[in-house]
């Protein structure tokens, strides 16, 4: 069992060579794609040094995160999935672990699991455990799954797509659609990731709250729509949660 993997890097010269070796340190790792489009700093020099550990994949331009991963979607062949973040890193040993855990898991679609939050200077300085994932609990917005500790089996991705209108929470849109499309999610407390916080990225720069709202209220009336039943109270629940769990993470 291997795992195919596609960091988008835009920009982040200054993490990526970390990101780029997080992941080709591990086992049972298939293609790994880092996906560049247009950045101005040096990670396309940082590419051109690691050509024979990454396959390279430069555009001159795409419409956000969620059009590059779209074609990260594309170039799956192994059977499982996992897409990093150029700032984030994954745990070494996490290949390993995951690869098992499907192996002795068949039914399950998708596993999630805790990170560390770490630093500019790549200091833990908090953990936040996995958390059970349900639709209603996205919606109330205490239902969280972590990017950087997520793996997808590559079956349930086959005709799954990100929606590039979405510029702020594309991932956690994602698996909402992928739930509502029956996808059957397990979570693990092992730590699997590093989600680094800082001043310049989406989530430690603060810019983007009002567009975070915005967006999970649009994905919890999604979720509404589907028939999960929440009632119609949970409509103003939803409002109040989102303004808090954007507080948190934005």
């Amino acid at each position: 069992m291997k795992i195919d993997c596609f960091t988008l890097a835009y920009n982040q010269g200054k993490y990526l060579p970390i990101a780029i070796e997080s992941i080709c340190s591990q086992r049972n790792l298939g293609q790994y794609f880092v996906y560049n489009p247009g950045s101005n700093d040096e990670t396309a020099s940082i590419l051109a040094r690691n050509s024979t550990r990454v396959k390279a994949i430069f555009v001159e331009s795409d419409l956000g995160p969620a059009d590059g991963l779209n074609y990260g979607l594309r170039l799956i062949e192994s059977e499982i999935f996992y897409y990093l973040n150029s700032d984030d890193e994954v745990l070494y040993g996490t290949f390993d672990y995951v690869c098992e855990y499907f192996r002795n898991n068949p039914s399950c679609d998708i596993l999630h699991g805790s990170v560390n939050l770490i630093d500019e200077s790549g200091k833990v300085f908090r953990t936040l455990p996995a958390m059970e994932f349900t639709l209603k609990g996205y919606a109330l917005g205490y239902s969280v799954v972590y990017q950087q500790a997520t793996f997808f089996r590559s079956t349930v991705l086959r005709k799954s797509s990100f929606n590039v209108q979405n510029r702020i929470s594309w991932d956690g849109e994602f698996i909402v659609d992928l739930a509502l499309a029956g996808a059957v999610i397990h979570r693990t407390q092992k730590v699997l990731g590093n989600f680094r916080i800082y001043s310049e990225s989406i989530t430690g720069s603060g810019k983007f709250r009002t567009l975070a709202r915005n967006e999970h209220s649009r994905i919890a009336r999604k979720i509404l729509g589907h028939d999960v039943r929440l009632g119609e109270k949970c409509i103003g629940k939803t409002i109040r949660y989102t303004r808090a769990i954007t507080r948190r993470f934005f």
